[in-house]
C-alpha cells in the first residue's frame, strides 16, 4: 500500500511562508547602519546647535570686552547742577548732556540773556486798497506791489489775500536759497488781522525786510509793515538777539539756546535767563554705568563658562555628558578664558594690576562676581585704576606719535617704531611777489583728486596778497546745491508760464490721456522713471506735472518753472550730487510740447579739502589732509601767482613696527604682521627716526583680541569646527539617501525572489496533491 500522506506533508510543510517578514529580516543589517548613520546625523546637528549657542555667548562677550578696551570711551559722564538762589533753581536756567569726551571738574555758569528769534508784525490791522480793515484772512485786499526779505523778491497781485502773501513768503521759505523766515495770519479780532514775519533762526543777525512799496505812501502801506520811522513802521515783536552766558567768568555770546561748543564734549540748553543766580556745574565719572559695564562684564563671562560646564557634566540617568564633551575646542576655550581673566597688568601697582586686586573675583566653578567691599571704594576714589585695567593705552618718546588702536595678537610691551618717511599735504607754492598787485585778470582752475571737485576762481588785477588768498579760500570752502534746467521754455501768450497755468494755455495741443515720461538719476545715481498723465488740459495745471516730477524723485528735488518759464529742479541737499533729469512728452494726441534737454546751471559740490596759506610774500595752495589720496592739479590763464600748471599729490608715512611690516596711509602707520597686526600710531612729526611706544594691553583689550581667534566669523575655530560638523552631516546626508537606495532595490530583488519561489512551492503542492489522489484512489481500487 503507497503512503500518500508522506507526499503530502512534505510538500505543505513550505505553504504559508511570510515574505515581507522574511525580507525585512534579511535587510536588518543595513536597517542597523542607516539608523547608526541617521543617528550620528541628528549628532551633527545638535553639535551645530550647541557651537552656535557658545559662539553667540561668547562673541556678546567680546563685544563688551571690546568696549571696555576704548580708552577714549570708557568712562561715562554725569553733571549735577545747584543754583546759588534759595528761588531759582538750576533746572529751571539750563540742562545739561554730555559725551565720553567730557573732563571731570566743577564749573559756574550764569545764563545773561537768551537767544531770541527776530519776529515782526503789521503795527495796527491790516486794510484793503479802500482803506477798510480786513474782515477775513481769505478775501482779496485788492494791493499790488513787491518787498524784499532776505534778498527774495515776494509780489503781491490785485488778487491775493493775506493767507496768499503769507504763503508766497512761505514759499519763498524753500528750497537751497530758503529766507529763513516763515510768515503768518494772526487774528486780534473780527476785524483786525495782522501779518507776523519770524525769523527760524535764534541770534542777532536777524533778517532784513525792505521795500518802497511797503513804506506809507507805498502800494503796500495797508499790510502796516513799514520801515522805522514810517507813519506806518512794523512792530518788533521780538527783537533778534543772540544768547550770553559766563562760563567761569567768562562772558560768550552764541546765536542759539543750544551750546555745545564752549566745554568739550558739553552740550547745554538755555531755557531761562537770569543774570543774578549762578549754576555750579560739577561733572564727574558716571559711577553707576562704569559699575554696570563691569557688570556686564561679569555676566558676559559667566555666561560662557557656564554654557562650557554644562557640556561637561555627567548625567547619571542617561549615562552620558553634554554633546560637546569630547570636543578639545572647549579645552581650549575654557584655558584661554581662565588664564586671560588671570593675567597682570605690566606698568600698573602691584596691588591694582588685576582684576582680583579691585574686588572682581572668580569662585570655585570658576563663576566671576564683583565684591563692593573691594570694588566701590577704588570706584569711589580712583576710578582711572580700573579704566586702565581694561584697556588698551599706550605712550612714546615722541610727542607727535600718539597710540591709536591694537591689534588681536599685540601684547604689553615696548614697541620700536621706525619712521622712514613723514606724510606730508599735497603742496604748491608761487613764486611771484603777491605784495604787489596783479598786473592782469586770471583764472585759476583747481580740480581735487578722488572727488573731482573743482574750483574756478576769477582774479583781478590789482589784487594782492590777502585779497587773493581770501578769494581762493572764499572758492575752495563754498558748498552748492545742484540745479538743472531743461532747455526749452513753456509759454503762454509770449510770457513765461507759471505753475498756476494750465496744459491748454500752452496752446501746443495737448490732448486728454497725453502722457510725459520722467526719467533721469537722483543726487546718488539712483535711476529714476516714472509718467505723468494729462486727464484734462482744460482743468491739469503745470504744477500737477511738477508735483508729480518730485514725487519721481522721492521728495528729493524741488520742482518749480524759473523765470523764463523752463522746467528747473533743485536738490534738496547741498553737496556733490549725480542729479539728471529727462522730460519726454509722447504726444499720444498729435500735440507739440517739448522740454527741451538737459541743463546744469549749478553743479553741486562739497567744500574741497584745499586751502591757500600765505608764503612769504606769495601764496601756497595746500590740501588739507595728508597722503597720497589728497592731491589737486591747477591750471591758469595766466600765471600771474608764480606757480606752474601742474599736478601735486601728498606722502603716506612709511615705516616699521618692531622690525615688522606696516602699511601707512596718512598720518596713520598701521602693522600688517605677527604681533603688531592692527596695530596703529597716527605720526604727525615731519622727521623720521626711531620713536620707542610702550603699549600696555588691558584685561579687556586681551579678551577682545583672545576671542577674535575664536569668533572671527570666517577664520575663527568655532567657525572652522561648525564647518567641519556640517561638512560631516553632507556626507551622511549622501551616504544615508545611497543607503535608502540601495535597501529599496534590495527590497524589491528580494521580494521577487520569494514571490517566485513560493510560486515554485505553489506548483509543488497542486502536484502534490494530484498525486497524494491518484495514489489514493489506487489504494482504494486495490482494496
Amino acid at each position: 500500500m503507497i503512503m500518500a500522506n508522506t507526499i503530502s506533508s512534505q510538500v505543505t510543510g513550505i505553504a504559508g511562508f511570510d515574505t515581507a517578514a522574511a525580507v525585512e529580516g534579511l535587510l536588518s543589517f543595513q536597517k542597523l547602519e542607516l539608523s547608526l548613520a541617521q543617528s550620528r546625523q541628528e549628532s551633527e546637528l545638535a553639535k551645530q546647535d550647541a557651537l552656535t549657542t557658545i559662539r553667540d555667548a561668547l562673541a556678546s562677550f567680546r563685544s563688551t570686552a571690546t568696549s571696555l578696551a576704548n580708552k577714549n570711551e570708557f568712562f561715562g559722564y554725569t553733571a549735577s547742577l545747584s543754583s546759588d538762589s534759595a528761588t531759582v533753581s538750576a533746572s529751571t536756567l539750563l540742562d545739561v548732556s554730555g559725551t565720553n569726551s567730557v573732563s571731570a571738574g566743577q564749573h559756574t555758569i550764569v545764563v545773561e540773556q537768551l537767544a531770541q528769534a527776530q519776529r515782526l508784525a503789521s503795527s495796527v490791522a491790516v486794510k484793503d486798497n479802500t482803506g477798510t480793515a480786513a474782515t477775513s484772512d481769505t478775501t482779496a485786499l485788492n494791493l499790488s506791489g513787491t518787498f524784499v526779505i532776505e534778498g527774495a523778491t515776494i509780489t503781491v497781485a490785485v488778487g491775493d489775500s493775506l493767507q496768499d502773501i503769507a504763503a508766497n513768503i512761505n514759499q519763498a521759505n524753500t528750497g537751497a536759497a530758503a529766507t529763513g523766515v516763515s510768515a503768518s495770519v494772526v487774528k486780534v479780532s473780527d476785524s483786525d488781522f495782522r501779518l507776523t514775519l519770524v525769523a527760524d533762526a535764534t541770534g542777532s543777525t536777524g533778517y532784513t525786510l525792505s521795500g518802497a512799496d511797503l513804506d506809507a505812501a507805498g502800494s503796500l502801506a495797508n499790510l502796516q509793515l513799514g520801515a522805522t520811522g514810517q507813519a506806518n513802521q512794523r512792530q518788533t515783536v521780538l527783537a533778534a538777539q543772540d544768547a550770553q552766558i559766563s562760563v567761569d567768568g567768562l562772558t560768550l555770546t552764541r546765536s542759539s539756546n543750544t551750546i555745545s561748543d564752549v566745554l568739550s564734549g558739553v552740550t547745554f540748553t538755555l531755557k531761562q535767563s537770569d543774570p543774578t543766580v549762578s549754576v555750579n556745574m560739577t561733572v564727574g565719572v558716571d559711577e553707576v554705568s562704569l559699575r554696570d559695564s563691569v557688570q556686564s562684564f561679569v555676566d558676559g563671562y559667566n555666561s560662557v563658562q557656564s554654557l562650557i560646564n554644562e557640556q561637561f557634566v555627567f548625567d547619571e540617568a542617561t549615562g552620558q555628558s553634554g554633546i560637546l564633551s569630547g570636543e578639545a575646542l572647549l579645552r581650549n576655550l575654557q584655558n584661554s578664558l581662565s588664564s586671560t581673566l588671570l593675567q597682570t597688568v605690566p606698568g600698573l601697582a602691584s596691588d591694582r594690576n588685576s582684576l582680583v586686586s579691585i574686588g572682581v573675583e572668580p569662585d570655585q566653578y570658576g563663576q566671576l562676581s564683583i565684591n563692593d567691599n573691594l570694588f566701590a571704594p577704588i570706584l569711589a576714589s580712583d576710578p582711572n585704576t580700573i579704566r586702565d585695567l581694561f584697556v588698551a593705552s599706550g605712550s612714546s618718546t615722541n610727542s607727535k606719535m600718539q597710540f591709536l588702536i591694537h591689534g588681536d595678537n599685540s601684547t604689553s610691551g615696548t614697541y620700536s617704531v621706525n619712521v622712514t618717511q613723514a606724510a606730508t599735504q599735497a603742496s604748491v607754492t608761487g613764486s611771484a611777489d603777491l605784495t604787489v598787485a596783479l598786473a592782469s585778470d586770471q583764472t585759476v582752475t583747481l580740480t581735487e583728486t578722488g572727488s573731482a571737485r573743482q574750483a574756478v576762481v576769477n582774479l583781478t588785477a590789482g589784487q594782492t596778497q590777502n585779497a587773493i588768498i581770501s578769494a581762493l579760500n572764499t572758492e575752495f570752502q563754498r558748498v552748492a546745491t545742484e540745479q538743472h534746467n531743461l532747455s526749452t521754455a513753456l509759454t503762454v501768450g509770449g510770457l513765461p508760464a507759471t505753475g498756476s497755468n494750465l496744459f491748454n494755455d500752452l496752446a501746443l495741443g495737448v490732448s486728454v490721456g497725453d502722457t510725459i515720461a520722467i526719467t533721469g538719476t537722483t543726487r546718488t545715481g539712483q535711476a529714476v522713471n516714472s509718467s505723468y498723465t494729462v486727464l484734462d488740459p482744460a482743468s491739469d495745471t503745470i504744477s500737477g506735472l511738477l508735483s508729480a516730477i518730485q514725487s519721481a524723485y522721492n521728495q528729493q528735488v524741488i520742482a518749480s518753472l524759473d523765470v523764463n518759464g523752463n522746467v528747473q529742479i533743485t536738490d534738496i541737499q547741498s553737496g556733490d550730487s549725480q542729479l539728471s533729469i529727462s522730460l519726454t512728452a509722447n504726444n499720444e494726441g498729435g500735440g507739440t510740447l517739448a522740454f527741451g534737454s538737459d541743463t546744469v546751471v549749478t553743479e553741486g559740490r562739497y567744500a574741497m579739502n584745499i586751502e591757500a596759506v600765505i608764503a612769504g610774500n606769495g601764496v601756497k595752495i595746500q590740501s588739507v589732509g595728508y597722503g597720497s589720496s589728497s592731491g589737486f592739479s591747477i591750471a591758469q590763464s595766466v600765471d600771474g601767482l608764480g606757480i606752474a600748471d601742474q599736478s601735486a599729490s601728498g606722502l603716506d608715512v612709511l615705516g616699521t613696527i618692531n622690525g615688522l611690516a606696516a602699511t601707512g596711509k596718512g598720518q596713520l602707520l598701521q602693522g600688517t604682521d605677527g604681533i603688531v597686526d592692527g596695530m596703529g600710531v597716527y605720526y604727525t612729526g615731519t622727521t623720521t627716526g626711531v620713536i620707542d611706544l610702550t603699549v600696555g594691553i588691558g584685561i579687556g583689550a586681551r579678551f577682545d583680541g583672545q576671542l577674535s581667534l575664536f569668533t572671527n566669523p570666517i577664520t575663527g575655530l568655532f567657525q572652522n569646527r561648525q564647518q567641519a560638523s556640517m561638512d560631516i552631516y553632507t556626507t551622511l546626508a549622501d551616504r544615508i539617501a545611497a543607503m535608502e537606495a540601495q535597501m529599496v532595490s534590495q527590497r524589491e530583488l528580494l521580494t521577487r525572489q520569494f514571490t517566485e519561489m513560493q510560486q515554485v512551492l505553489s506548483g509543488l503542492q497542486r502536484s502534490g496533491d494530484f498525486l497524494t489522489a491518484q495514489i489514493n484512489a489506487q489504494n482504494a481500487r486495490n482494496n
